[in-house]
C-alpha cells in the first residue's frame, strides 16, 4: 500500500509540474486543445495553483485524477497480488489510458440437480431376466438418480429362487409377494431380449407392487462400442441403463407412496420407512386398514383409521410414530403421506 501511495504522489506531482505553467492564463493557441481542471495537487501543497490546464485528450480518454488515481493504483496492485478463485472468469487486459470499469465479484455456479428430489422414496426391488450383468449396474443408476430406496438384491434373489417369473402375469404375482415379504412398492424387471450388444435394446418392466400390475415398459438402445473392449462395453451399457433408470424414476414419481406398520407396542407404531425414505420428525402419516386392487387402475387403500406423528427413527430406514387421531392401529396396516 505504501508503494502505491508513493507511485500515486509522484504521478500527481509530475502531472502538476507539467501543467502548472499554464495556470495564469489560457494557453496560447497550438496544435493541441487544452482545458482547465481542478488541480489534484492543490490539497497536498498550499503553493500549488487551484486549477491547471491539461490537454483535452487527457479528459476525453479518461485519465484518472486525484482520489481516482489512488483507487486505480490500489486496484491494479491488488489485482496482481491476489489470484482469482479457480474457475472464475479472468478480466480482459485494459488498454493504456482507458478507465477501468468497476469489477463485479465473481459468482460461483452452484450445481443444480437434474430433477427435483422426490418427497418420499419408494422401496424398489430390481430383478434381471437373463444373464447379461445388468442387475447391479441398474441398481447403481437408480441410486444415482434418487429413484428410491433399492432393496438388497439378496432378498429378491432368495424369493425368486422359489418363484416362476417367465410371463407378465407371473411377474405381477411376484411383485405382490415382494410387497408382502419386504415392503416393496415397485418391482423392476430388466432384460436384454436380444443380448447386450451394440445397437440392441435394453428393456425394463415396471410393476406396481401394491396393485400387482404392469405400469409401463421402458427401453433404451445400447450405443456403439468396440466389441473386444470390455471398458467400452461397460460404459455403453452404463449410458443405456442410465436412460432406463431415469424413466423408472419418472414412473415411480407418479405412483402413490405407502409404508407398512411392522409392529405395535403400546402407543407406538413401528413402520418400515425412515430417514432413508425421506420421513421427517413430526411428519403426519395416514393409517389405512386393508385395501383392494381395482382392475386396470391399481391399489386403493381401505378405511382410514388413524393419523400417526413420526416421533423417532430406527436404523437407516425405520421409524416409529405415536397416534394423534383415531385408534386400532395394527401390524400390516398401511401408512401414507398426510
Amino acid at each position: 500500500m505504501r508503494f502505491v501511495k508513493m507511485i500515486t504522489c509522484c504521478s500527481l506531482l509530475l502531472l502538476t509540474a507539467c501543467a502548472g505553467q499554464k495556470t495564469a492564463s489560457a494557453p496560447s493557441p497550438s496544435s493541441e486543445d487544452y482545458v482547465e481542471i481542478s488541480n489534484p495537487g492543490f490539497t497536498m501543497s498550499a503553493d500549488q495553483p487551484a486549477t491547471i490546464w491539461v490537454p483535452r485528450r487527457y479528459v476525453d480518454s479518461g485519465v484518472p485524477r486525484g482520489g481516482e488515481l489512488v483507487k486505480k493504483g490500489y486496484e491494479q496492485v491488488r489485482g496482481t497480488s491476489q489470484a482469482a478463485p479457480f474457475g472464475a472468469p479472468q478480466a480482459a487486459p485494459q488498454a493504456p489510458g482507458t478507465v477501468m470499469a468497476a469489477q463485479q465479484a465473481p459468482t460461483r455456479s452452484v450445481p443444480q440437480p437434474a430433477v427435483a428430489p422426490l418427497p418420499i422414496k419408494s422401496r424398489i426391488a430390481v430383478l434381471e431376466s437373463g444373464e447379461n450383468g445388468l442387475l447391479l449396474p441398474l441398481m447403481d443408476q437408480l441410486r444415482n438418480c434418487a429413484a428410491g430406496v433399492v432393496l438388497d438384491p439378496a432378498q429378491t434373489a432368495f424369493l425368486a429362487k422359489y418363484s416362476t417369473v417367465a410371463s407378465p402375469a407371473e411377474r405381477a404375482a411376484f411383485a405382490l409377494r415382494l410387497q408382502q415379504e419386504y415392503g416393496a412398492t415397485v418391482a423392476v424387471f430388466v432384460a436384454a431380449p436380444d443380448q447386450a450388444a451394440p445397437g440392441k435394446t435394453l428393456q425394463g418392466e415396471i410393476y406396481d407392487a401394491m396393485g400387482g400390475g404392469l405400469v409401463r415398459t421402458v427401453t433404451a438402445v445400447i450405443p456403439p462400442y468396440a466389441a473386444a473392449d470390455a471398458t467400452a462395453r461397460d460404459a455403453a451399457l452404463g449410458r443405456a441403463l442410465a436412460s432406463v433408470g431415469e424413466k423408472v424414476r419418472e414412473v415411480v414419481a407418479l405412483l402413490p407412496w405407502y409404508g407398512k406398520v411392522a409392529a405395535v407396542e403400546g402407543d407406538r407404531a413401528y413402520i418400515n420407512a425412515g430417514k432413508e425414505a425421506g420421513l421427517k420428525m413430526g411428519q403426519l402419516l395416514r393409517v389405512y386398514h386393508g385395501g383392494k386392487v381395482v382392475a386396470g387402475l391399481g391399489f386403493a387403500p381401505g378405511e382410514r383409521i388413524a393419523v400417526l406423528e413420526v416421533a423417532g427413527f430406527i436404523g437407516t430406514n425405520g421409524a416409529y410414530g405415536v397416534v394423534k387421531e383415531g385408534k386400532g392401529v395394527q401390524a400390516n396396516d398401511l401408512v401414507a403421506i398426510e
